[in-house]
């Protein structure tokens, strides 16, 4: 099922043919981590095996989603998954991925892709939606909020070592 938004965006659901470009987003998300301690390619690394993981997901949990120009060329995606609340163990939806073009950024594509995964959430009688983003991250933080999001915990991190630096590991 297709949806358009505005003259210029449709929402559809993905097919399989969509796979190639949601990974090759991979290091946009990647990049925006902006974490010191970890190289670069580690973080594309972790986002290709969180994606997979997530994708390898029943369709009857998730839904995945597509934005697309009017010219058909893929702008974003959404992806989200049923979960469990960490505090009240009910049921919830999870935003796992929310990734853009840099083309498509500020636009309105991310929230019209929220809005969709949001109608997802509802449709299948969840409560809450939750995600998790980069603490880096401003600009998507700034985003969520704008949404309606709030924070509702914070993992810290203290390097024990000096940080990975120098040439990547052969």
């Amino acid at each position: 099922m297709s949806e358009m938004h505005g003259p210029e965006i449709i929402i559809r659901a993905a097919r399989e043919g969509d796979r190639a470009f949601m990974f090759a987003l991979a290091p946009r998300l990647a990049g925006v981590a902006n974490l010191a301690w970890h190289r670069e390619s580690d973080l594309t690394d972790f986002q290709i095996r969180y994606m997979k993981v997530a994708f390898a997901r029943s369709a009857d949990e998730t839904v995945t989603l597509i934005a697309e120009g009017k010219d058909g060329s893929p702008l974003g995606y959404v992806h989200a998954e049923a979960s469990t609340d960490s505090v009240t163990l009910e049921p919830c939806g999870y935003v796992t991925v929310l990734a853009l073009t840099e083309a498509a950024e500020g636009q309105g594509v991310a929230r019209r892709l929220m809005e969709r995964v949001e109608d997802w959430a509802r449709s299948k009688g969840f409560r809450l939606l939750e995600l998790d983003v980069f603490a880096n991250n401003r600009r998507a933080r700034d985003f969520y909020r704008r949404l309606g999001y709030r924070e509702d915990s914070l993992r810290l991190t203290k390097p024990l070592a000096k940080p990975l630096a120098g040439p990547e590991p052969m």
